[in-house]
Formats: structure tokens, C-alpha cells, sequence
């Protein structure tokens, strides 16, 4: 194994990690969804332009675009609208635990699926990792008399379960257009839906803007949008997905400590115990 690849690696742990307390501190200035939408455009803005340059197609081929159009509307419009707005409302450290809950629930989606047996490393994982999820949402971490809180943690969860199904109506297919293409694809329809949601809701919520929120802005845009999906491109022909995704299993980890460390907050013994199983039923889980 090339030991480039773990260098990859640890440049999108600690990139995406410690995009979840960014993001926090952007919607200071940025009403989450129409953050959420900058996002996508930058984005946009650097992928098309390099497609063209490189002769490559901005549309995927015919028979594929209504299901990547539903595949990116689950995993890109509908995992960042939730997440954002549930970023919003609790703090960044569980919000990043929560929406990592991705693989978890990819198990009992991908039974309703294509029923399946469960292999052994599955079957522990997903009881490990939901008894942690079960932790962490106790009323002793969470305040169960705040809606807000409630909704929060919901949204959370819900963005975790649209990751997890778009993840999992991918994998259902061979898709022939380039991984390049999908992506582009996948961001300009997820744009579209949140365009429609945001400025409508936008109407009297000014964008404040400042030094911080471009330079956040700019972080999601290059490193983890451009630079994480092209490092993950490259770990990818080095490395299995199985194998790598382990390793991402960190990032939710160094979200929550980054997140502490910037924000503050108690880390108590239940609350470590319980990110410890849900990481470890990820762990388990993608072993399998």
C-alpha cells in the first residue's frame, strides 16, 4: 500500500472534521440554507469549469440521469438541507456524531432493499452502533422538554437515514458516466431543489457578510469539496472503499473533539462511551 494514501487520508479526516465547526460559525452570518446553496454553486463553479477544460461531458450518459438525479437529491440536497438546519440547533460536536450515523442505517435500509442475511461483523456493528445512538440521544445528554433540541437531533438523524438511502440506491446500479460527471450532476440538480427551498425563505434574512464567512465559503468550496472528492478519487484506486470508510469512521471523533475544544461543553463519561460504540458499530459495519 502506497503510503501516499494515508496521507489522503488524514487530510479528509481532519478537513471534514473540522468543516462542522466552521459551518457553525458561518451561520452567524449566513442563514443555514442559503449557506447551504453558496456552497453548491462554489462549488459548481470549480468542477464545471475543469470538466470542460478536460473534454469531459457535463451531462451523464442517457438512462442514467434520473437516477443519479434522485441519488443526489437524498445524498447532496437532502443530507445538507437537514444537517445544516440541524447544525443550527444543537451543537456542532453532536451534530457531526449524528450525521455520521450514515453506515449504520445503511443496514436495515439495504434489508428493505434487497433482503439480505446479515454477516456476523454487520449484525455486531449495527447493534453496537445503534445502542450507542440510543446513549447519546438519553435524556441525560439531550433535553427532551426542548423542542428545539428534539428537532434538531431529528434533523440530524434524518440526514444521517437520506445518506444512507441515496448510498445505497447507488450502489444498486453500474453507472458508466465518469465519477467526475456524477458528481457535477449530483451538485447542479441538488442546487435546483435548494435554490427553490432557500430564496423563498430567504426574504428578509440578509447575508452579513465578512472576511470569516468568504474564507469559510472558500474552505468548502476547495478543500472539502474540490480536494476531499479528488483525494477520495485517488484513495479509492489504492485502497477498498470498505477499508477506507473505516478510517473516515475517525472524522466524526476529531469533529466532536475540535468542536469542544472551540465551543466548549462537558465531556463526561457517557458521552464518550456512547460516541465510542456508535464509532465502533461503523467500524464493524464497514468491516463487513
Amino acid at each position: 500500500m502506497p503510503r501516499i494514501v494515508y496521507f489522503y487520508l488524514a487530510v479528509i479526516v481532519v478537513s471534514w472534521a473540522g468543516n462542522w465547526p466552521l459551518m457553525k460559525l458561518a451561520l452567524g452570518g449566513a442563514p443555514p440554507l442559503l449557506f447551504v446553496l453558496l456552497r453548491l454553486l462554489g462549488a459548481l463553479a470549480l468542477f464545471a469549469p475543469t470538466l470542460l477544460a478536460r473534454g469531459m461531458p457535463l451531462l451523464p450518459v442517457r438512462g442514467e440521469r434520473l437516477g443519479l438525479f434522485w441519488v443526489g437529491q437524498l445524498q447532496v440536497a437532502a443530507f445538507l438541507i437537514c444537517s445544516i438546519i440541524g447544525l443550527a440547533m444543537v451543537p456542532a460536536g453532536r451534530a457531526i456524531v449524528l450525521a455520521y450515523t450514515m453506515p449504520l442505517w445503511a443496514i436495515p435500509i439495504g434489508l428493505w432493499l434487497w433482503p439480505e442475511p446479515l454477516g456476523r461483523f454487520q449484525l455486531a456493528g449495527a447493534v453496537i452502533g445503534f445502542a450507542g445512538v440510543v446513549l447519546f440521544m438519553n435524556p441525560g445528554l439531550v433535553d427532551w422538554s426542548s423542542r428545539r433540541a428534539l428537532a434538531g437531533n431529528g434533523l440530524l438523524l434524518l440526514a444521517a437515514i437520506a445518506w444512507a438511502l441515496g448510498s445505497c440506491l447507488y450502489r444498486r446500479h453500474t453507472w458508466r458516466s465518469s465519477f467526475w460527471v456524477q458528481t457535477v450532476w449530483q451538485l447542479a440538480v441538488s442546487s435546483i431543489v435548494v435554490a427553490a427551498i432557500a430564496l423563498p425563505s430567504a426574504v428578509g434574512q440578509p447575508i452579513r457578510w465578512s472576511p470569516g464567512l468568504v474564507a469559510i465559503l472558500a474552505y468548502n468550496w476547495v478543500v472539502t469539496t474540490a480536494l476531499g472528492y479528488f483525494l477520495w478519487s485517488k484513495i479509492l484506486t489504492m485502497m477498498s472503499a470498505a477499508v477506507a470508510g473505516q478510517v473516515l469512521a475517525l472524522t466524526p471523533v476529531g469533529g466532536f473533539l475540535l468542536s469542544t475544544l472551540i465551543f466548549g461543553g462537558a465531556v463526561d463519561a457517557e458521552v464518550v462511551v456512547s460516541i465510542g460504540l456508535i464509532v465502533a458499530g461503523i467500524v464493524l459495519t464497514l468491516r463487513a
